[in-house]
């Protein structure tokens, strides 16, 4: 089938049936030099031929007569300079964004108590869809308890102190312990403080490699070339394992005929042997490789590894706060003891041994206080809940939804008991999609980050979606001779569902400065792209072209005619057939 450089293959169909009529048309009234002989007399053997092979400044190409040019309706266009905006249409998939779509997990191991969501479910941001029975949450409000009992017994305990003081033995407290100590709660919260940002920058770091795609698709990458490499080493097996059992059919036939020797004819049969072994070994080797090629292609297209990274950065960066904040308490309690070591030096009041003692108990008890309270706070639950919901024996976690969105799949049940790496659902948030597609390695200069697209999708023809170019692949497919190009797309309403095909409008840069011509005058004659020229009335050369992407029904011509050139747009199909035709009655004839 012959097409155009833009692909418009049902309209050529039409073209094609119509220059076969014409083609016969012009081959009856021509058929005296193609060997017929009518029965009509010597004035039909002289008539003209229709069509006939012309040659013009080394461009071959046909003169058809009037009624030819009529009948094969050619019509031309003349060369000229233009602007084509740089267009590419390719078509792509619809899929979820990675910051879109999360897989939900509980912060702490335990039991569901309850499930409040199911698949299709719309949840908001903050919405419960879940609460555990967690042990863990139940020591940590144990150990809440333990410490507020800690704190009012360790202020009693102050107190009483505070009312024997007068009466107790004189001694004054050491500042240069506590000014140690004060050192030391300053260093570890400047270290959280480095380490936060630190964890802060890890994770804009990751979520911008999801959003690259770089970290969702880069074990698919390494499981393909596992793979490929364990392929390889199994052809070479068996081109190893073929010719060690030529070997040994050879040396068991002179052996048996008395011609190799028993050592001879045993190094055959040990290397057949190791050839036999190699083999099995690499086809285990390769069975496995394709095995995690496909759990990688899974995980790929549920985007487990995007969701993976952005929690266990985000998890980092919680835990850190959380002893950062813990830090900061005990900074606020050493510059407090500070302060009230260098008062009493300063006015010198002598305390009290005990009390200075019960100060400091208590001092600590609250800060272990805080720690249990922050704890508590880390898990999602307030102390005073806490405390209330230990009065059944069981503490419950609630599992909230961080994005708004629909739930897609849900895995969990009443009953189960989970870990922190369990899914329970998957939610999906829709406001904007990725559009993967495939453009030639020719065109990859023709894209840039941030370009505009437009995206249409069978479902709403009449519907326009818009958005811009966020990536583009790294690396060219060797088989196809594409890379991907990742779109990032409005999608109001949510119309646009994973998994639709669409076409994607990229671009609308304005191209340089070129010859251009209707793309229908535009043939792929084998390898090449050949239009049609003429020359003179009634003649018609060929001219091998070069052309860059189709824009609006135009292409720019890069090389292979001139502005002012007259271009066939219509015909040129009955030209390159009729002319085809006649060279090959030409070398029959020759």
């Amino acid at each position: 089938m012959i097409r155009s450089t833009n692909g418009h293959v049902s309209l050529r169909n039409n073209i094609l049936l119509f220059a076969c009529t014409v083609i016969l048309a012009i081959t009856v009234s021509g058929c005296h030099d193609r060997g017929a002989q009518p029965s009509g007399g010597a004035a039909d053997h002289e008539a003209e031929l229709s069509a006939k092979l012309i040659e013009v400044a080394g461009s071959s190409g046909l003169e058809i007569d009037a009624d030819g040019v009529q009948l094969a309706g050619i019509t031309t266009v003349t060369a000229g300079m233009s602007s084509l905006a740089k267009n590419l249409q390719p078509a792509g998939e619809v899929a979820a964004t990675d910051v879109g779509t999360i897989q939900v997990t509980s912060r702490l191991p335990g039991k569901i108590v309850q499930a409040f969501v199911s698949v299709g479910s719309q949840v908001t941001k903050g919405q419960i869809i879940a609460t555990i029975d967690s042990l863990d949450l139940t020591q940590a409000e144990s150990a809440y308890q333990t410490a507020k009992s800690h704190a009012d017994l360790s202020f009693n305990q102050l107190q009483q102190q505070k009312r024997l003081a007068k009466f107790g033995t004189l001694s004054e407290p050491q500042v240069e312990d506590a000014a140690r100590t004060f050192a030391a709660a300053q260093a570890a919260v400047n270290s959280d403080i480095e380490q936060i940002k630190i964890d802060r920058v890890a994770l804009t770091n990751t979520q911008q490699l999801v959003n690259m795609g770089e970290i969702t698709h880069k074990p698919v990458e390494d499981a393909q070339n596992a793979y490929a490499q364990a392929h390889g080493a199994l052809v070479q097996a068996k081109v190893t394992l073929q010719s060690a059992k030529a070997t040994f059919d050879r040396a068991k036939i002179l052996y048996d005929g008395q011609i190799f020797s028993k050592q001879q004819y045993e190094d055959a049969e040990t290397a057949f042997n190791n050839a036999v072994a190699a083999m099995e070994q690499n086809t285990t080797q390769e069975k496995l490789s394709a095995d995690e090629l496909s759990r990688q292609q899974k995980i790929y297209e549920q985007n487990l590894n995007g969701a993976s990274a952005l929690q266990q950065a985000q998890s980092k960066l919680q835990q850190d706060q959380h002893g950062y904040q813990n830090d900061l308490t005990a900074q606020d309690l050493a510059r407090i003891q500070l302060a009230r070591a260098k008062t009493v030096k300063q006015s010198g009041i002598p305390i009290n041994q005990a009390l200075q003692q019960a100060q400091d108990t208590y001092d600590e008890a609250i800060v272990a206080l805080k720690g249990a309270e922050n704890t508590l706070r880390l898990f999602g639950v307030s102390p005073s809940e806490g405390v209330a919901q230990l009065r059944n024996g069981h503490a419950i976690i609630p599992v909230v939804s961080p994005i708004a969105g629909i739930v897609t799949a849900r895995t969990m049940v009443s009953g189960q008991i989970i870990d922190i790496t369990t899914p329970l659902v998957k939610v999906v948030n829709l406001d904007s999609v990725y559009v993967d597609s495939q453009i030639y390695e020719k065109d990859i200069a023709a894209v840039a980050i941030g370009d505009p697209i437009q995206l249409h999708v069978s479902a709403y023809p009449l519907k326009t979606f818009t958005g811009r170019v966020m990536y583009i692949g790294k690396e060219v497919s060797p088989d196809t001779r594409t890379t991907t190009v990742r779109t990032d797309v409005s999608n109001p309403g949510w119309l646009l569902r994973p998994g639709m095909f669409a076409t994607v409008l990229i671009g609308g840069k304005t191209g340089a400065h070129s010859v251009s011509i209707p793309a229908d005058s535009v043939l792929q004659h084998g390898t090449q792209q050949i239009v049609y020229i003429q020359v003179a009335p009634r003649q018609y050369v060929q001219h091998v072209v070069t052309v860059g992407p189709a824009s609006a029904g135009q292409v720019p011509v890069l090389k292979g005619i001139q502005p002012g050139d007259k271009v066939v747009v219509t015909g040129n199909l009955l030209l390159e057939a009729e002319q085809e035709k006649l060279d090959s009655e030409k070398g029959k004839s020759a």
